[in-house]
């Protein structure tokens, strides 16, 4: 199922690329976005914000330390890689070249590329590592929750559908190549204090920046997230916890 997904976004992705047809239904979809109110999209949108994707991971890892090194490789992957190709492609964001009025901004503008959405891959990434080894219908409702993510990037009005397709092709597959690998194991001992380093990080910087006055709710809300997760990891372990 989760192979069947990547194929499913890569093959739309190939639809509209060899169609023309991303920017009408970038617009189809944008407007009918206004339906439901731009809080709840930016809400949306906060699931593929990375501080919070890895604030999750490390969760996880917390519980399974002998993930860490493969989630390790996911994130650097998942970053590395949307670096790269927003560098190499330079997409403008549609606010920026659709006519003034047909777009309706619900959020800060980015100022990188928008080819492939960020958001997309970190939310895309997460789901795919949740949803290795379980059931049918809990792949389905994660996949469900990255299609609600992608179409949030598209009614905010900063990402066209290639970008949150590829995304999210991108990312599950990151997730699909690094959980289902046998990396070379480290030293039990040097998970506990890289977690450490790694929470106190995260706390630092959704400190800062819910310190430079965030410009809406949702960014408060994913800094605050973050910030008690990384509280969580820097708790002391019990005895014989």
């Amino acid at each position: 199922m989760s192979r069947g997904f990547i194929a499913a976004c890569a093959l739309l992705a190939l639809l509209l690329l060899l169609s023309s047809g991303n920017q009408a239904l970038f617009l189809s979809l944008h407007h009918a976005g206004a339906v439901l109110p731009p809080a709840l999209w930016r809400l949306l949108s906060m699931l593929g914000e990375w501080s919070l994707v890895i604030a999750a991971l490390l969760l996880l890892a917390q519980c399974r330390p002998q993930r860490l090194p493969s989630l390790v490789v996911a994130v650097l992957l998942g970053i590395g890689s949307a670096i790269l190709f927003k560098a190499a492609f330079a997409v403008p964001r549609p606010f920026l070249v659709l006519p003034a009025g047909s777009v309706q901004l619900l959020d800060v503008l980015p100022a990188n590329g928008a080819f492939p959405s960020g958001h997309a891959i970190a939310g895309a990434l997460l789901a795919g590592v949740l949803a290795q080894g379980r059931r049918w219908w809990w792949q389905a409702g994660l996949m469900g929750l990255v299609v609600l993510v992608c179409w949030s990037r598209i009614a905010i009005g900063v990402h066209w559908p290639l970008d949150v397709l590829v995304g999210a092709a991108l990312g599950w597959a990151i997730a699909l190549f690094c959980v289902g690998r046998q990396w070379p194991a480290w030293p039990p001992s040097w998970t506990p204090p890289l977690l450490r380093a790694l929470a106190l990080l995260l706390l630092l910087y959704s400190g800062w920046k819910l310190w430079r006055s965030p410009p809406n709710e949702a960014y408060v809300l994913f800094n605050l997230l973050t910030l008690l997760a990384a509280l969580q990891l820097l708790r002391p372990k019990k005895n014989g916890a």
